[in-house]
């Protein structure tokens, strides 16, 4: 609803400039043509929802929003790919000196960087020409493009979590390895890194992440541990040991959880009443949507529906395997990356026509790379019983 109200605020304003560009017409010829100016209409109203939609869109995602909000996030003006540095080693030259003592200052490696390929996500907003007519007039047009920006916004919603949180899988095999997701209609597109590839159940496993692999370099690697708890006290012991793994070191311990529903259950089922703490925070609270965030240590802990099984190797979204265990990721946001090209964030294109349709046509465009710049401070406890945890 909140759509089309913004949408109908534009007709007024287009009946206007339409009124005086007719008045003011410099050789009293006939102005532009009814279809120009029914284009452009649509055009504008799509174009004045943008930054709400751009908001509703990314909030949608609780990684994002988080990564946006707290993370590492930035906008990149293009370029053939997203570098990200890194520091993979200290300086050995850091010493105790005193007065005239002699400083080290011997050549240091320890710095390189990740590279980290665009992907691209395109949803289109049509009407055709029998859907103009029925719906003629310029306030049932509006209220049908907000019906149809509706539509567009929540599939691209549920294509960008299918990307970067449920990621994909060719078949189910213990431990397989997650994938980008391919375009539908062009097989050699691929979407963003999805959390289980920057955190992967086989932190050793011979792929590249980012230009770099993680079975030649162990630094890296992200932490990692199977759960063989069957009593809450020690699922709770077990999600501790993560959380310090990801600790180790500078920069920081994970902020953000994410699971799946029945692994946040598990944890909530067993806590006593007095225990269940929960985000209060009210900007943390509004920035993962307004849902439930479970207070563990120092990280917000929610949960997503296609998180998947990744021992077992289970993907919700293309329903391939069987979802048989549960999944937690422990994410630091300073050690992660999120970057969108900063002219195309969930841009919106003008309504054209194609050459083979009787329809008007546009699009909503976001370009942009999820990535990882210390995949050390990350990790994943997989393999948690889904049946009732005792106390």
């Amino acid at each position: 609803m909140h759509i089309i109200t913004t949408f109908m605020t534009c007709i007024k304003e287009w009946a206007r400039i339409s009124f005086v560009q007719f008045m003011t017409n410099e050789v009293g010829a006939v102005p532009s043509s009814l279809t120009d100016d029914f284009d452009a209409l649509l055009s504008t109203t799509l174009r004045s929802y943008q930054p709400r939609m751009r908001d509703n869109i990314t909030r949608s995602n609780k990684w994002l929003a988080y990564m946006e909000e707290y993370g590492k996030f930035r906008r990149q003006d293009g370029g053939e790919r997203v570098q990200v540095p890194l520091m993979y080693g200290l300086s050995s030259t850091a010493d105790i000196y005193s007065g005239y003592g002699t400083l080290d200052t011997t050549p240091q490696d320890g710095i390189t960087s990740a590279f980290f390929d665009w992907a691209q996500l395109a949803v289109s907003v049509s009407i055709s020409r029998k859907e103009e007519r029925q719906n003629s007039g310029r306030s049932r047009i509006i209220s049908l493009l907000g019906a149809k920006t509706e539509q567009a916004e929540a599939s691209i919603k549920e294509l960008l979590d299918a990307c970067v949180v449920g990621g994909r899988i060719t078949a189910s095999s213990a431990d397989g390895q997650f994938l980008r997701r391919i375009g539908r209609s062009d097989s050699g597109a691929l979407g963003p890194y999805p959390l289980a590839a920057l955190i992967d159940t086989l932190p050793s496993r011979s792929v590249a992440i980012g230009n770099i692999n993680g079975n030649t370099y162990s630094w890296w690697r992200n932490q990692f541990a199977s759960s063989s708890a069957t009593t809450f006290a020690g699922y709770r012991a077990e999600l501790v040991n993560m959380y310090n793994l990801c600790t180790k070191g500078t920069n920081g311990a994970p902020d953000l959880m994410l699971s799946d529903a029945v692994a946040w259950e598990q944890y909530w089922g067993g806590l006593a009443n007095f225990e269940r703490f929960i985000i209060t925070d009210a900007k943390k609270t509004q920035v993962l949507g307004g849902t439930t965030a479970l207070a563990f240590m120092k990280a917000a802990w929610v949960w997503d529906e296609l998180v998947p099984d990744v021992e077992t190797n289970a993907e919700i979204y293309d329903a391939i395997g069987t979802v048989s265990a549960s999944t937690v990721f422990f994410i630091n946001s300073q050690a992660m990356e999120y970057i969108v090209d900063s002219q195309t964030d969930f841009i919106t294109t003008d309504f054209m026509r194609p050459e083979n349709q009787d329809a008007r046509v546009a699009q909503i465009l976001w370009m942009g790379a999820t990535g990882v710049n210390n995949r050390r401070k990350n990790g994943v406890l997989d393999g948690i019983t889904r049946t009732a945890i005792t106390s």
